[in-house]
């Protein structure tokens, strides 16, 4: 039998949840974790190119994009969870991580608005490359995380970076001697892993984790800046505005920051998974809207601001019992919260599903 582009995509996000586990274990499973994410964003490079060969079909662009950005929840929340001691915080501070997906959540909101008017978004350079800029950070993160908990001062370490550095280095001078010439994402990927080997020799691994997620979260929140500008051109003087405004408010930037905050404040494994499941599946149903977008049918908003609303009470609820030690309620009601803001993203997920079903099953 034949395996398709979709089946591997299929794959990944069947076998997500294994580096999720990995990265909560110690440097064995953080070990363990570089290995699978790496095999995993192979199977992305190869469901690509089978794509490319196939031809391009309306599942797999609806789905590739989804798994990836999955992927990446899975992958970062688990960092934003990890306190390192010496670092003085988590492997990846938590304002990142927000900033990050408010970019995300901003951007998918502003596809749906310009989609159902008939604009084409543009696409930046950056943009093209944010998920594999991100991917690569995940891998040089852990890398320095293992470093901080084995020998932060020893050489091991750095020597890895060095040889993963050269790899893509090594790549591009070979295609350099051949009639195919490297393209521009090789010369990229082997410029950046080289100037992270060289800091990484002279920095500690908390000072070079801490420049790596900043540049990175820098160029993910830079790449979103032409959709904004599209949006902002596109919307200026039309009807609705206002509204539209709200939406954006409320689901590129309350939504986000609301599921991810209470990280901050209740640091197990529980409450991480609880935030991971609402994030995926606002990640999942922000992809299916767009979809619902192309065929011109626009999202309710009473719905969004209904859902939004009780995502940010029951998540302001858990982080106002936590500095609420003395409140006559059992230590897990604020956990509970967490978990009750996550239902509320399934939840409308499963209804939006449901009441649009044969627009995406038509598409399979």
């Amino acid at each position: 039998m034949k395996i398709t582009a979709n089946q591997v995509t299929v794959a990944r996000v069947v076998l997500m949840p294994i580096p999720g586990y990995l990265l909560y274990q110690e440097v064995p499973g953080l070990i363990a974790a570089i290995a699978t994410i790496t095999v995993l964003g192979f199977t992305d490079w190869l469901d690509g190119r089978m794509a490319r060969k196939e031809g391009p079909t309306v599942l797999g662009g609806l789905l590739d994009p989804i798994a990836d950005k999955i992927f990446l929840a899975i992958c970062l929340i688990p960092l934003a969870d990890r306190h390192m001691a010496s670092w003085g915080t988590t492997a990846l501070p938590l304002w990142m991580l927000i900033a990050m997906y408010c970019r995300d959540f901003l951007v998918t909101t502003l596809r749906t608005s310009l989609s159902l008017r008939g604009v084409p978004m543009r696409t930046s350079v950056l943009a093209k490359y944010k998920t594999a800029i991100q991917m690569s950070a995940v891998g040089y993160l852990l890398l320095l995380v293992i470093t901080e908990l084995t020998h932060p001062a020893g050489w091991t370490g750095r020597w890895i970076a060095i040889a993963a550095a050269l790899l893509p280095l090594l790549y591009v001078l070979f295609r350099l001697t051949t009639p195919r010439k490297p393209g521009s994402r090789s010369i990229t990927t082997a410029s950046l892993t080289s100037i992270f080997a060289i800091l990484f020799v002279f920095l500690s691994p908390g000072t070079m984790a801490f420049i790596l997620m900043f540049c990175v979260t820098g160029l993910v929140v830079v790449s979103g800046f032409t959709y904004l500008t599209d949006a902002t051109a596109a919307l200026r003087g039309q009807p609705g505005g206002i509204k539209e405004g709200a939406r954006f408010t409320l689901e590129g930037i309350l939504m986000p920051t609301a599921l991810l905050l209470p990280l901050h404040y209740y640091p197990d494994h529980l409450s991480s998974v609880f935030i991971i499941v609402g994030i995926t599946m606002e990640l999942a149903a922000g992809g299916l809207g767009n979809l619902l977008a192309e065929k011109k049918i626009a999202p309710r908003f009473r719905m969004i601001a209904a859902k939004s609303t009780l995502q940010v009470l029951f998540s302001g609820s858990a982080i106002f019992l936590a500095h609420a030690p003395g409140a006559p309620l059992p230590p897990q009601t604020g956990i509970l919260c967490i978990a009750a803001a996550a239902l509320v993203a399934v939840v409308f997920a499963a209804i939006s599903f449901v009441r649009h079903r044969q627009v995406y099953l038509s598409q399979i």
